[in-house]
């Protein structure tokens, strides 16, 4: 944490301070660490998004491999071959898959839990609602937390200390393994109220939820999907996960109202930085 809080939610800036942690754990290291990065659909979002994570890696001098496969056998078997990979510290894959012979939430169950690098498997998430720190495998590594939701919590911090999170509300309009539900535990975990809402839940309960909210997190893919900014109380806190566009920033900017965005503020640059943050402790940064 800086010795003094920026009053914003700052992404890039956070971005910034956590990849030169990634930097700085690397040369702790004194090897790159390996990384399979998997590619297993040509879904627009994450095709581009392994561009940027490509790159990244580059930057900070992780040792990043580009692999494809185009069906579930594929994904299955090259998952077992990085698992007993001594070279690859760390898998992370793109999510959503659509595979007809394996779901999602099976895959993420496939990667060895000290190279979930993603947080996603059932180890690593019982780990977090546990609000455990270390694995218990004999490492003593740091637990793999899920990315999109710890970035969040940290541009957070970064801007409004560590303590902000304690005795607020917090709504999250999704209710996926990789955003909404990691998220929910970690508000829990740093003494806040999540309430978890989804495209099952009462529109009028939403309206009331969103308007009692200190921080609203929305990613509804969606197109034309959006708050009202009416709803939304001052002081509050939006970040914007859906590249449709949750919010009305314009509306937002009029009421003083501070908010991530999905292009020049987005989380995304963050998320990575935690998968690659993730992953130097995978290779054994203590």
């Amino acid at each position: 944490m800086p010795s003094q809080l920026t009053g914003r939610l700052d992404c890039q800036e956070t971005a910034r301070h956590y990849l030169d942690l990634v930097r700085a754990n690397v040369r702790k290291l004194g090897f790159a660490p390996g990384l399979g990065v998997i590619l297993g659909s040509q879904d627009a979002g994450s095709v581009t998004y392994q561009r940027w994570l490509m790159k990244d890696c580059e930057d900070v001098g992780i040792a990043a491999h580009d692999l494809r496969v185009e069906n579930g056998m594929q994904m299955v078997k090259l998952v077992a071959r990085l698992n007993q990979d001594e070279k690859t510290h760390g898998v992370f894959i793109f999510y959503p898959l659509r595979y007809q012979e394996i779901k999602d939430d099976e895959v993420m169950d496939l990667v060895d839990p000290g190279k979930d690098i993603e947080g996603l498997h059932a180890i690593n998430i019982g780990f977090l609602n546990k609000y455990r720190k270390r694995m218990d495998d004999g490492t003593q590594h740091r637990c793999m937390t899920p990315c999109t939701a710890r970035a969040i919590v940290k541009t957070l911090k970064r801007g409004f200390g560590d303590k902000w999170m304690a005795g607020k509300t917090v709504v999250v309009i999704n209710d996926s393994l990789r955003i909404g539900r990691p998220l929910t535990a970690m508000v829990a975990n740093d003494k806040g109220t999540p309430i978890l809402c989804h495209a099952n839940t009462n529109p009028a309960h939403l309206e009331g939820f969103i308007r009692m909210a200190d921080m609203i997190v929305s990613a509804v893919p969606a197109p034309g999907y959006q708050i009202r900014t009416d709803w939304i109380k001052d002081g509050a806190f939006c970040f914007d996960l859906s590249g449709e566009g949750n919010f009305d920033y314009e509306a937002l900017d009029r009421r003083g109202i501070l908010y991530t965005d999905t292009t020049k503020n987005s989380v995304g640059k963050v998320t990575r930085a935690m998968a690659l943050l993730n992953l130097t402790y995978a290779a054994g940064v203590e």
